[in-house]
């Protein structure tokens, strides 16, 4: 299935959290597209067509991945000093969980890791686009190996990080399961639709939620602003951000696509100008390529939509 490989391409690779040399190991590659990515991916993708959800849900089914990536394989929840992004370091951390760390990476993964890659599967393949991909006994052989090696992995210590308590655990599956709950009340609005006119305010508004949803909280972090501002200001946004897709009842898969390249074009050339800085010439390469992929899908996007405009 293609999302198995795009999934890990919009995440590791494009964030530069892994460099091409390493991204394309063959066991390393092998872990992004299955276990890592892929296969909970899926799973959740499943769960939301059989549901009938809309964008609303698959957000906040995205966030139910973010909780698995990072809060189950990689375990940065739980870091005080050393998480990924620095900024966090120390901030909010209560209880054994960084939460604001937590939040703002989740909510990078609903979009990157699970709604980007699962709609651009959906652009190409249209025919499957609202149907399951897999049977019944299909979705156990994938959810099986799923929960056993994420619990492997949070149970146990290894690739840095020491294996965490079932307490925490516990608490990462009543929050998914919240999270999953809320995304069936939330509905099918607003549903995936076909090709329209391109807007290209989708494009900028793909770059501002780039800018409001994770360089906004980077610098409040790093300012160590107050953190009933930090909770305040993202639990309005994502009030603002939910309402807003609720009142629509359908938007076009293309447009779509165009605010996801405007995300994910700010996020290369953020990343370009960082390679540039300190000379690494692998993520310069990657980053630029990245940048070439996004103007082509672009093209691509226009091209659909100014056809599809034509035929009616």
């Amino acid at each position: 299935m293609a999302v198995l490989l795009v999934a890990p391409f919009l995440t590791e690779l494009l964030s530069g959290n892994l460099p091409a040399s390493v991204f394309f190991r063959p066991q390393v590659f092998l872990c992004l597209a299955t276990i890592g990515y892929g296969f909970p991916i899926v799973l959740l993708r499943e769960f939301a067509v059989r549901r009938g959800l809309g964008l609303a849900g698959f957000f906040l089914l995205g966030l139910v991945y973010g909780i698995f990536n990072e809060g189950i394989i990689a375990k940065t929840f739980y870091l005080a000093i050393d998480v990924p992004i620095r900024n966090f370091d120390g901030y909010g951390f209560a209880g054994g969980v960084a939460i604001p760390w937590a939040i703002t990476i989740s909510i990078w993964h609903a979009f990157h890791s699970f709604i980007y890659p699962v709609v651009l599967v959906g652009y190409f393949f249209p025919e499957h686009r609202q149907s399951p991909w897999l049977t019944r006994r299909a979705l156990l052989w994938l959810a099986v190996p799923t929960i056993v090696a994420g619990a492997l992995v949070f149970f146990l210590p290894g690739n840095g990080r020491p294996a965490e308590g079932p307490l925490l655990f516990i608490l990462m599956l009543a929050v998914a399961c919240l999270l999953g709950w809320l995304a069936i009340k939330l509905g099918s609005r607003p549903a995936l639709g076909g090709l329209e006119r391109l807007r290209s305010r989708a494009f900028f508004l793909g770059g501002l939620a780039f800018v409001l949803f994770l360089f906004v909280p980077i610098v409040m972090a790093g300012v160590k602003t107050p953190l009933a501002a930090f909770y305040g200001y993202i639990v309005l946004l994502l009030i603002l951000m939910l309402h807003l897709l609720r009142r629509r009842a359908a938007l076009s898969i293309n447009n779509v696509l165009l605010f996801a390249v405007g995300d994910d074009v700010l996020l290369a050339l953020l990343g370009l100008t960082g390679a540039i800085a300190v000379g690494g010439l692998e993520r310069i390469a990657s980053n630029a390529g990245f940048l070439l992929l996004f103007g082509g899908f672009w093209l691509r996007l226009r091209k659909a939509a100014a056809d599809t405009a034509l035929s009616r």
